[in-house]
């Protein structure tokens, strides 16, 4: 039985601001490791080519799904506040172990315990403590902001990540990286959600981790998160990174009613079209400032397009898969993300057609299949 109960009939309550600072330096801490990681771990294990660093960042990626099927089970058999704040504060402890792996099976290991800790984080916030702290009638807009936080996150990360990178030593940027996690694990512990009652649910489970109806539009979906990897460390110019966020400011001053307004097709493909411009402006370095001025695009086009694919994996779900649609989302978000920063590892000359390739199928594939699925698969559960 609640013997505190919690008022959450405002959207912005004390709660939910807390959840998306603790999200935004979570992200923060993590990615701004990406644009820096890479080049001291070749240089670290005298690597001559670029394999151990795609190795600790895939690995990193695909970690994130490991503790997945385990995710139902830890957040209704456990304090779900605990769980997260457990698994902050561990991610936090290990990052701080870096400096002293001396082996590059030691740095796997890190890379893999990191890669599950943050998994569970991501699963238990998103599709769990965001839902706990909002009103019901406000839990797809609560999902929506708690997702352009980490996004944010993720670009002043990789910002902040190159500007200090010249400055500082990789240790200093690591223990950098701790304090972010350190005090998103402080603002978590600091929210109050609702007692509830541990539950019988198996130890695996789908729930909270993978929805199936969401695997298609989510496919479709990685395409915006891939082309952003593989333009992290692109530029060693962290005003590059900063012009992506400005850009990012500037999508949130477009009304939303005038967004509203417009086919949900249209302002997709406007995105994948802003994005084609900023890489081509890139590519050709027409002029002196093209670089800050394709920032700016990414900026304005990634949240313009990645919106219109995160209203559609939160709408697909039932009432009771809220959760677990939006674990899907972010879990696919993330990985694409990190994929996307491996792939450029690999082809690092290419990585700007392959950016620009992935705009164009993601074009052809949301129009071909994912918007018919869609309407098919909405008009279904509606019936």
């Amino acid at each position: 039985m609640n013997t505190n109960p919690i008022s959450i009939t405002s959207f912005w309550n004390k709660n939910f601001i807390l959840l998306l600072l603790s999200n935004l330096l979570l992200y923060i801490g993590v990615y701004m490791l990406f644009p820096v990681l890479n080049l001291h771990t070749i240089k670290n294990w005298n690597s001559e080519s670029d394999v151990s660093a795609f190795v600790s960042m895939g690995l990193f990626g695909f970690s994130m799904f490991l503790p997945g099927l385990f995710s139902n089970y830890l957040v209704d058999t456990f304090s779900r506040k605990k769980v997260c704040t457990y698994s902050i504060l561990f991610f936090a402890v290990l990052g701080i172990a870096y400096p002293y792996a001396d082996s590059f099976w030691m740095l796997c290991l890190l890379r893999i315990l990191q890669g599950s800790l943050f998994g569970i984080a991501l699963m238990v916030t998103g599709s769990t403590l965001v839902i706990d702290v909002t009103p019901s009638t406000c839990r797809n807009e609560a999902n929506i902001m708690f997702a352009f936080s980490g996004l944010l996150g993720a670009v002043v990360g990789a910002f902040l990540g190159a500007y200090v990178e010249s400055d500082l030593s990789l240790e200093k940027i690591i223990y950098i990286s701790a304090v972010l996690n350190g005090i998103s694990f402080i603002l978590v512990s600091m929210i109050h959600v609702c007692f509830r009652a541990p539950m019988q649910v198996p130890l695996l489970s789908f729930d909270r981790f993978i929805l199936f109806r969401n695997i298609l539009p989510g496919i479709n979906m990685v395409t915006i998160p891939f082309i952003l990897g593989t333009l992290i460390g692109y530029e060693t110019d962290s005003f590059f990174y900063l012009c992506i966020a400005g850009g990012f400011w500037v999508y949130l001053l477009i009304p939303g009613r005038l967004l509203g307004k417009v086919d949900s097709r249209i302002l997709l493909v406007i995105g994948y079209v802003i994005l084609v411009i900023a890489i081509y402006i890139l590519y050709t370095h027409a002029i002196d400032f093209s670089i800050y001025m394709s920032g700016v695009l990414i900026g304005v086009g990634i949240p313009l397009a990645m919106y219109q694919y995160l209203k559609v994996m939160i709408q697909l779900p039932k009432h009771c898969e809220r959760g677990t649609g939006y674990s899907t989302y972010q879990l696919m978000w993330d990985a694409a993300l990190i994929i996307g920063c491996c792939v450029c590892l690999a082809y690092d000359y290419e990585r700007l057609s392959i950016a620009f390739l992935l705009c164009v199928i993601g074009v052809f594939f949301y129009i071909a299949f994912t918007y018919p699925y869609l309407q098919k698969t909405l008009k279904e559960r509606n019936t």
